[in-house]
């Protein structure tokens, strides 16, 4: 009697140690299984984003375009001197930029941002109609602290280029060409969003 009484409490001490290792590599499997869970969740996640960008590239363009059409083709901001927010033009660089160069109406969460957009006067963002990313731009010149004068009285604020031309004049002599005033520069700043996300993408491009 005593042998078999030793036997019976040898295996059911083996018995709670082989449930005491089912649960732990239970335990193991379950933490494998999160993290794995995780890993395709922020695979998905870039692969999104990616996506995103790349897809944002054509209707950044077209603002950036629309924004080249308002300034010099069909020139539709008439004057460079004086705010149009109607089209998205401001004659200074706005206040409250962010440290990466976004102008604040463009920047923040979409609900403070559409806030923002709308408050200062700018156009209403075009949506594709098949993506349904939302695109919003501003276009500043790159000038602080000058005010509705014209071009003599504020040139000297801004960040401006010379223009190309000749260093010979009519008569092909060096030293004829016309003098010509600086050219200022404006900055395209162009915001994609998509609904309902938190997916944003941000562009700018310096134009003159």
């Amino acid at each position: 009697m005593r042998t078999h009484t030793a036997s019976s409490s040898v295996r059911s001490h083996q018995q709670g140690v082989a449930l005491f290792v089912a649960l732990i590599a239970m335990v193991l499997l379950s933490l494998a299984g999160i993290a794995l869970v995780r890993s395709v969740d922020t695979t998905s996640s870039v692969a999104t984003n990616i996506a995103f960008r790349q897809g944002s590239i054509g209707p950044v363009n077209q603002a950036i375009e629309q924004a080249i059409d308002r300034l010099f083709r069909s020139k539709t901001i008439a004057s460079q001197n004086t705010n149009n927010p109607a089209l998205g033009y401001f004659a200074i660089l706005q206040p409250g930029e962010k440290p990466n160069g976004v102008p604040d109406v463009l920047a923040g969460d979409y609900t403070a941002m559409t806030a923002k957009y709308a408050a200062a006067g700018l156009p209403a963002a075009s949506v594709d109609g098949t993506t349904k990313m939302e695109v919003r731009a501003v276009i500043e010149r790159v000038c602080s602290g000058v005010g509705p004068g014209p071009w003599p009285v504020t040139i000297g604020n801004c960040d401006t280029l010379p223009p190309k031309v000749s260093d010979a004049g009519t008569d092909n002599r060096l030293g004829g060409g016309l003098p010509l005033p600086p050219i200022p520069n404006f900055r395209v700043t162009v915001r994609v969003d998509l609904p309902n996300s938190n997916t944003v993408s941000h562009a700018q491009a310096f134009v003159r």
